[in-house]
């Protein structure tokens, strides 16, 4: 897929998500649903993967399997089933969405490691985008102050529609 043309696609879901960040966390799930919808509509792959994990390996174990790949708690095995992933996509998808459901528990239990998936999520992001390719990784919370710290180069931020603490009830 090509680059997006900033006068043409400024309006678009996928464009307005991945201006800041290929990581963006949401709160509403109601959002987030519409989102992916919109997203399935325009011809993305999208997994989505309960992330309410309270033990790390859970986390390995979910995501290697919602992936297709077998990883057993170590990051390069995730980091190259990530890139499988968006890769198969390549030629029959506009591009490779993962939702992670309820993160801000992992982030309670397991923050470095919290921390680290997102890391490896953008690390993907970002060579695929140079080639044309989309990647996106939404983080839905149930904390509407949840703060992460940068993820490659920006800090993950809330959508358009929640980035004021009143969108998100606070």
């Amino acid at each position: 897929m090509a680059a997006f043309d900033r006068e043409t696609d400024q309006d678009r879901v996928d464009y307005r998500l991945m201006m800041r960040s290929p990581v963006r966390m949401m709160h509403s799930r109601a959002l987030l649903d519409d989102t992916v919808t919109w997203l399935r509509e325009h011809d993305y792959h999208v997994v989505s993967v309960d992330a309410s994990w309270m033990i790390a390996s859970h986390m390995f174990r979910d995501l290697a399997s919602a992936l297709g790949n077998v990883c057993h708690d170590q990051w390069q095995c995730l980091s190259e089933g990530v890139w499988e992933a968006v890769a198969d996509t390549w030629d029959r998808c506009a591009g490779f969405v993962l939702v992670l459901h309820g993160f801000d528990v992992f982030v309670q239990y397991h923050r470095e490691e919290a921390q680290t998936l997102l890391d490896v999520i953008a690390e993907r992001a970002w060579p695929a985008a140079l080639l044309g390719k989309r990647v996106i990784c939404l983080v839905q919370t149930d904390d509407p102050d949840l703060r992460l710290r940068p993820v490659g180069m920006s800090t993950p931020s809330w959508t358009d529609a929640e980035w004021s603490h009143a969108s998100r009830g606070l």
